[in-house]
């Protein structure tokens, strides 16, 4: 059994909650490339700092949003 390691499992949670527009959000405010996204919310890369930990920061306050949104509707 060869399972993928899940290293930053709340990067992951919020990798599921978040939307691709989301996603093309954090991409464009951030100056990151799709794949820097993509793979930190993943939950394949660690992120302690720099970029990553960005990336992580935003996810976060997107999520609250749209947790927010979701209550209203």
């Amino acid at each position: 059994m060869d399972k993928e390691q899940i290293i930053n499992q709340e990067a992951y949670e919020l990798g599921k909650q978040i939307s691709g527009s989301d996603r093309v959000l954090i991409q464009s405010k951030l100056d990151v490339k799709e794949s820097t996204v993509n793979v930190v919310l993943s939950g394949k890369r660690r992120a302690i700092r720099g970029k990553a930990l960005e990336v992580i920061e935003m996810a976060k306050k997107i999520a609250e949003i749209n947790n927010v949104k979701a209550k209203l509707f």
